[in-house]
C-alpha cells in the first residue's frame, strides 16, 4: 500500500511520481491523505482545472488498483452543501478557499467517494488508521461520549479492529450516527490556531498534538503538517489505554508516520522531498519511497 500526503492541486507534478512509484513497488492500493485542494495564490479557474485532472488521474488508477481518497481540512468547505451552516462555519477555518471554484469542484469531489478515515489490520496484528491529521485519544473520547446516548456504548478500543474504529468515525461524519460532519471542521486545537484545550478533530490535529495524545494501541499514517521527508515516531509502551486485564500491554503503544512531504512555502519553494510511505500488510514493515529509490525500513 502506498500513502501520499497533501497534494494541494499539484497532480500535474505528482501524478506520474505516485503512479510510477506504485508500479515499481507493486502497490495494490494508493491512499491519498487529504488536502487535495488549495495551493498558495492559485486562481479559481486553475484550482478547478487542477481538480479535474486529479479526478481523471484517480479514475485512471482505479482501473487497475484501489485508490482510497480521504478528506482534509482544506477539502471540507468544497464537500458540504453551500448555503448551509456547515459551509459558512468551514469557510472561516479553510485557508485558501476559492468560492468561485466551488461549483466545479463540489460534485467532482463527491464522485471520488472520499471518506474521513481508512482502517485496516495487517497480518502481524497491527491496527492501522490513515487520516488527514490523525485521531487523538481525546477526540475519540469526546466522540464516544457524544454517541453513547444515541447508539449505546461505543466499542472498547482494546478489542476493536481498525476497520471498526474507522467505520465509527466515518458514520459519524456522514451523519448516520451523531451530528454529522460539523465537529470535524470546527474542532481545531491550539497548535493550529484553535482554542486551548479543544480536542482537535482528525482533519485538524497538529503534529505535536497527535504525538502527545495518539489513539492508544494503533498505528497511524497522516499528512497535514509539512515535513522534510516521511517521518516516523514511536510512542512509549504503556502510555495508553489499559488491556482488559487492567494492565498496560503492547496494544497500548502507538506508532505514527507523517507524510506531508509535498507542501510548499508561500514563495513556492518545496518544504519536503516528495517521499511517499510504502506499507506492507503482510510483514507490517514500512519504507520511505522517493523517485527511483526505496529507502530504509522505518
Amino acid at each position: 500500500m502506498l500513502f501520499c500526503g497533501d497534494i494541494h492541486c499539484k497532480i500535474d507534478r505528482l501524478g506520474s511520481l505516485i503512479s510510477e512509484a506504485a508500479d515499481r513497488v507493486d502497490a495494490g492500493t494508493i491512499v491519498l491523505l487529504g488536502d487535495l485542494l488549495n495551493e498558495w495564490n492559485i486562481a479559481p479557474e486553475n484550482e478547478a482545472a487542477a481538480f479535474n485532472k486529479l479526478v481523471d488521474w484517480v479514475n485512471d488508477q482505479r482501473r487497475h488498483r484501489r485508490v482510497v481518497v480521504l478528506l482534509g481540512n482544506h477539502d471540507l468547505t468544497y464537500w458540504v452543501q453551500s448555503n448551509t451552516p456547515d459551509y459558512r462555519a468551514f469557510k472561516s477555518t479553510c485557508p485558501g478557499y476559492n468560492e468561485s471554484a466551488y461549483p466545479d469542484v463540489h460534485d467532482l469531489l463527491h464522485a471520488l467517494q472520499p471518506q474521513m478515515i481508512y482502517g485496516f489490520d495487517d497480518a502481524q496484528g497491527h491496527r492501522v488508521l490513515a487520516s488527514h491529521a490523525g485521531l487523538t485519544q481525546s477526540w475519540w473520547n469526546w466522540m464516544a461520549n457524544e454517541l453513547t446516548g444515541s447508539i449505546g456504548n461505543v466499542p472498547a478500543l482494546y478489542d476493536s479492529d481498525a476497520v471498526a474504529v474507522a467505520d465509527t468515525v466515518n458514520r459519524c461524519a456522514q451523519g448516520s450516527i451523531g451530528d454529522g460532519i460539523r465537529p470535524f471542521g470546527i474542532m481545531v486545537g491550539h497548535e493550529r490556531g484553535g482554542s486551548r484545550g479543544e480536542a482537535p478533530s482528525p482533519v485538524w490535529a497538529g503534529k505535536e498534538e497527535l504525538a502527545r495524545d495518539p489513539l492508544h494501541g494503533f498505528r497511524q499514517i497522516v499528512g497535514h503538517t509539512p515535513v522534510e521527508t516521511v517521518e516516523y515516531r514511536r510512542c512509549g509502551a504503556g502510555t495508553g489505554a489499559l488491556a482488559q486485564s487492567g494492565r498496560p500491554s503492547k496494544r497500548s503503544r502507538a506508532e505514527l508516520w507523517y507524510c506531508d512531504t509535498h507542501s510548499l512555502y508561500r514563495d513556492g519553494r518545496p518544504i519536503g522531498d516528495d517521499s511517499l510511505l510504502l506499507y506492507d500488510r503482510a510483514s507490517g514493515n514500512a519504507w520511505s519511497v522517493t523517485a527511483g529509490t526505496v529507502k530504509r525500513a522505518i
